[in-house]
């Protein structure tokens, strides 16, 4: 947008108003915001009370509004629409994460990584189990996808049916677990070991090679017998390997 904003600065209002015509209302608010010049050109809300709004355009508008002393202090999560303390939007917030130890002053540091106003309690959308069968892969792998920001589909991995025109899309972080048998995985964590060195991807920006803490049992068909039996509980440790795919 910096480097198209001077073009749109020099268009005829008839011109600049034409082209809001193909925008949705959440999107004419965001170009307003952008230059005071836009700002007094293109149509104020109450102009648009024809348009119909649908919910994600309701609360992209709402995310406009909001005052930046509000999001100093809190911040409203995409997906749950909820308002959480800036601190909710780490991943070492997040069940699914393993956290750092950190100074109580300084910022949480991430294990993995959260697109903007994605809040931690949705890592879980980041993430998948594929089983490949006996012989199959059987490892964790990192790539990179198109996600939507009104349900957090992730392409390829389900449809989305989000249909509104405000959401829009962002290239995310994936974690996949490809799994060829029935007794690891029942559980996991992601977590950073620092000691281990850089990371494997100099794109990514957390220092520390990526690893899940997988909780795993061994099933009835490995060796329990007897009425009552209950697996054996195990914990095994699979680093991240990073592959370039973007969806």
């Amino acid at each position: 947008m910096s480097s198209a904003l001077p073009y749109l600065l020099q268009l005829p209002l008839e011109l600049l108003l034409e082209l809001s015509d193909f925008l949705p209302p959440d999107g004419i608010l965001a170009l307003k915001l952008t230059h005071s010049i836009l700002n007094n050109r293109l149509p104020a809300l109450p102009r648009l009370k024809n348009r119909t709004l649908d919910q994600c355009a309701r609360f992209a508008i709402d995310r406009h509004r909001a005052s930046p002393r509000e999001n100093r202090q809190q911040r409203r999560c995409i997906f749950c629409k909820m308002r959480y303390p800036i601190s909710q939007f780490s991943s070492s917030s997040s069940p699914a994460c393993l956290p750092l130890a950190f100074d109580h002053d300084a910022p949480r540091p991430e294990i993995v990584e959260l697109p903007d106003s994605f809040c931690a309690w949705h890592v879980g959308r980041l993430a998948r189990v594929v089983r490949t069968g006996p012989g199959g892969r059987n490892e964790w792998v990192s790539d990179v996808r198109r996600m939507c920001m009104h349900n957090g589909c992730v392409d390829g991995w389900h449809e989305c049916i989000c249909g509104c025109g405000s959401c829009g899309y962002k290239m995310v972080r994936t974690y996949t677990r490809f799994l060829n048998n029935k007794t690891e995985c029942k559980r996991f964590h992601f977590w950073r070991n620092v000691a281990a060195g850089p990371n494997e991807d100099p794109r990514e920006k957390i220092a520390g090679r990526l690893y899940v803490q997988e909780a795993c049992w061994d099933s009835s068909e490995f060796g329990l017998v007897g009425a009552g039996a209950t697996p054996e509980k195990s914990i095994i440790q699979f680093p991240v390997r990073y592959q370039d795919v973007a969806g």
